[in-house]
């Protein structure tokens, strides 16, 4: 039996593939094409098999008559609600390859977006990485060769030396318990901080702590000032913005505060009386959503914010990966400088004793 290749071994749809079909839709729609016969191509163009599985579920819908919004709402683990929103939106106004186009360009530009932020965390976490590493097989191999020379010697060790030499028996010894430790914990931790006590824990952690708190700030309004912008632009009402934007915005705090926003809004609260009393929400958000309320610009003040904070961070990131670099070597230095100690004073008082 041939073996398939193409068989996605998890049920995965990435940005990119979600850009095409976008892109893909909005040109055959605006030459003409069927909605139907353009998922039949767009079904025999994709590799992913999962993804022609959902194709052919929403071809099914289409030829019994339901719409594209409602055939992309019975696949939320695949299309957002920000996709299906402004799906229903373009077919509410009859635009649908025209809003597709400037959904593709939005999610093109998250997905640039995304790829600095996890640039710029992936170069710290790999060095972290190759340190415990090195770390760890310096305590299995050599730290036992030496320790036998050290007891050889009969001489008094620093206390650096004799830490040293008591994990590397420990690692040594009991090697899986520090691995069933570590993987209990780790998935003691996974668990914690995807439950909703953790998870916002966790997320009120991002936006509160000194070092990391100006970062994720900028990273959440660029996120809800673009996604904003697009779902008012697309003419989404304003309430359902809110309440869509809540459930992508990928933080507990401010989901919660947005519906709270939503509700009030519906009240007939203008959207910026709430907003300037977070304290979560830079009053620049607030004081220029006002400015978008009275003016009747809303979608354009908001699209000029979500460049701002895009702009704001991609600056930050740059800085805070050139502070990193001098954080790492100077952490660098001082544990290789500390197992140099531990290492080299010993050896040079057995080869005096020798001498």
């Amino acid at each position: 039996m041939a073996l398939n290749l193409n068989i996605s071994i998890i049920n995965h749809v990435s940005l990119k593939e979600k850009v095409f079909l976008a892109r893909q839709l909005a040109v055959m729609l605006s030459a003409g094409l069927a909605i139907d016969h353009s998922f039949k191509v767009l079904q025999h163009q994709t590799k992913n098999t999962y993804l022609q599985q959902v194709y052919a579920t929403i071809l099914k819908d289409l030829e019994q008559g339901n719409s594209l919004s409602s055939a992309l709402g019975k696949h939320g683990k695949v299309f957002d609600p920000v996709f299906i929103a402004i799906v229903r939106s373009g077919e509410s106004s009859g635009q649908l390859d025209k809003v597709l186009v400037q959904l593709a360009d939005r999610m093109e530009m998250t997905q640039d977006f995304n790829s600095k932020v996890k640039a710029a965390l992936i170069y710290p976490i790999f060095i972290i990485l190759v340190m415990v590493g090195i770390i760890v097989a310096m305590m299995i191999f050599v730290i036992p060769n030496l320790k036998s020379v050290f007891e050889q010697s009969n001489i008094a060790l620093p206390w650096t030396t004799l830490t040293i030499v008591a994990i590397s028996d420990f690692t040594v010894q009991f090697w899986w318990v520090e691995l069933v430790t570590a993987i209990i914990l780790g998935f003691c931790g996974w668990i914690f901080f995807r439950s909703e006590n953790g998870g916002s824990l966790w997320d009120m952690m991002k936006i509160n702590m000194p070092i990391i708190r100006e970062l994720y700030v900028e990273i959440y309004m660029a996120r809800f000032c673009q996604t904003m912008s697009m779902l008012v632009k697309s003419g989404v009402p304003i309430i359902e913005t809110l309440a869509i934007t809540a459930n992508v915005i990928q933080n507990r705090i401010y989901t919660r505060t947005l519906k709270m926003v939503a509700s009030q809004v519906e009240r007939g609260i203008p959207m910026s009386v709430p907003l300037r009393a977070d304290p979560n929400f830079p009053q620049l958000i607030s004081e220029m959503i006002m400015v978008g309320e009275q003016t009747g610009k809303m979608e354009t003040i908001l699209d000029k914010m979500g460049e701002f904070y895009e702009r704001e961070t991609n600056s930050m990131i740059k800085g805070m990966a050139g502070l990193i670099e001098p954080v790492i070597i100077l952490v660098i230095g001082l544990a290789v400088g500390f197992l140099v100690y531990s290492i080299i004073v010993p050896i040079y008082s057995v080869a005096q004793t020798g001498f």
